[in-house]
């Protein structure tokens, strides 16, 4: 007879859903469109409690071993974090928050309202006796008509303000105060390979120091006139990803970094020169193993410790040589005083957040000097490394004025069919001589005061 009864349930809703697909069909107007989907929405809600009430029923009647959140997971429709909460969910509506199922049932809220209610009131700070937590639960029922889902959330989750004023600045003290230890508890970082040439960063950290990073992140994040003349236009999540580049740079370029096994943090990459030079093949950065372009390689090797190495035929390690430091000293303090930060038009990096970049590459016999350099951040280093791959006039190209040593950047022809070398504008704005700046003597003799001459200024 129980078969009979749900095969004639069965029929009946599958008749319901006939009669509306007809309905949706035939000529009605928008208006009448719209009522019918506000019916609707009634039903689906309707129905959508039912079925939590059944499934509470079916937890209570199981038979052992029969694992309720399992069966439903079994149809493969809702995942089994969904199922888990569907069953906590059904039990939570009958066991303490009647009034919030009742309402549900009656299609007098919705299942959004009622799931943010309900983890609202979970939240809730405040302890209160049975009578004031069937208060608070009429209460928001009966501001479901003025208020959606995410407005109700957070009227549940302060509503100890307004039902329990008195004691409501203790105990949010403490929630927060547990909320606190709990987000310390669960503060984590994960960084990962995805091995499609990009590292996965997800973690979370308190919200206090999470504030504090996205604050720096924010007054780092390059401006969109950063961009301009790149063919690139990134979202701001991109954008917010360089600046964390940025804030990496800043941090390496410091020297405040501490020792491990007795030397600053480093990135180790072994490549043979031929890959370096010609532009072809992968590497293996160490102790990762995750595969590089020879393009990266070049970028990274502008700005780096190069240890030369003689490897066997086993490719184990014969002899290293010593640690040699491009631009470092007086010579990347020369580059800082004359470009003032990244150099690439546009791009308002600061000098400590720049790389120093080889215009002529290291590896095709450019010298490390400071008519052969310039500071680019990771952004634009990475826009402007030479690729011996391509033609020149299909990539970036930097050179300096004859006049005023000042770096000159010209756009690859499919962004500038006439190839005008453009000119940073803090350039322009400092005028035909360097800022009334008193820098160290080296440098001075390392950098004459410059005299412009004509050139695209952006």
């Amino acid at each position: 007879m129980e078969h009979i009864a749900v095969d004639e349930l069965e029929r009946r809703i599958e008749a319901v859903w006939v009669a509306l697909r007809e309905a949706s069909s035939a000529a009605l107007s928008s208006s009448q469109k719209l009522e019918l989907v506000a019916t609707l929405d009634v039903a689906v809600t309707q129905f959508s409690a039912t079925r939590l009430s059944l499934i509470h029923e079916a937890a209570l009647t199981a038979e052992p071993g029969h694992n309720v959140t399992d069966q439903l997971h079994a149809t493969n429709r809702i995942t089994r974090r969904r199922a888990h909460a569907d069953v906590r969910l059904a039990a939570e509506l009958s066991e303490r928050f009647e009034l919030i199922g009742r309402a549900w049932s009656a299609g007098t809220i919705s299942e959004a309202q009622a799931r943010a209610i309900v983890s609202g009131l979970k939240k809730a700070p405040a302890a209160l006796s049975a009578e004031g937590h069937e208060r608070r639960q009429a209460d928001l029922i009966g501001y479901a008509a003025q208020f959606d889902p995410d407005d109700l959330l957070r009227l549940a989750t302060r509503m100890a303000e307004v039902t329990d004023p008195e004691h409501a600045e203790a105990v949010e003290a403490d929630h927060l105060a547990r909320q606190a230890r709990v987000a310390q508890a669960a503060r984590t970082l994960v960084v990962v390979p995805d091995h499609h040439g990009s590292m996965l960063i997800r973690g979370q950290v308190p919200v206090a120091e999470g504030e504090a990073l996205l604050a720096q992140l924010e007054a780092l994040m390059p401006s969109a006139a950063s961009y301009q003349h790149t063919g690139d236009l990134p979202t701001r999540a991109a954008r917010r990803a360089d600046a964390l580049v940025r804030l990496c740079a800043l941090a390496a370029a410091s020297g405040s970094l501490p020792v491990s096994a007795g030397d600053r943090p480093h990135v180790f990459i072994t490549l043979d020169y031929e890959t370096l030079a010609s532009g072809v093949g992968a590497v293996s950065s160490v102790p990762t193993g995750v595969r590089l372009t020879a393009a990266d390689a070049r970028r990274i090797a502008c700005d780096a410790h190069l240890i030369p190495a003689v490897l066997g035929a086993q490719s184990e390690v014969l002899d290293v040589g010593r640690s040699s430091r491009l631009f470092a000293g007086t010579l990347r303090r020369a580059l800082a005083h004359r470009d003032q930060g990244c150099a690439f038009p546009g791009c308002d990096a600061t000098p400590s957040a720049c790389d120093a970049h080889h215009i002529i590459p290291w590896w095709a016999g450019g010298e490390t000097s400071l008519s052969n350099g310039v500071l680019v951040c990771a952004y634009h280093h990475r826009l402007v490394e030479p690729d011996p791959l391509k033609p020149p006039e299909a990539q970036w190209q930097i050179h300096l004025d004859e006049a005023s040593r000042l770096p000159l950047f010209t756009a690859p022809r499919h962004l500038d069919p006439q190839r005008r070398p453009r000119l940073h504008r803090r350039h322009r704005l400092r005028g035909p001589t360097l800022p009334s700046t008193d820098p160290p003597r080296a440098v001075r003799e390392a950098f004459p005061e410059p005299a412009m001459s004509p050139a695209w200024v952006a």
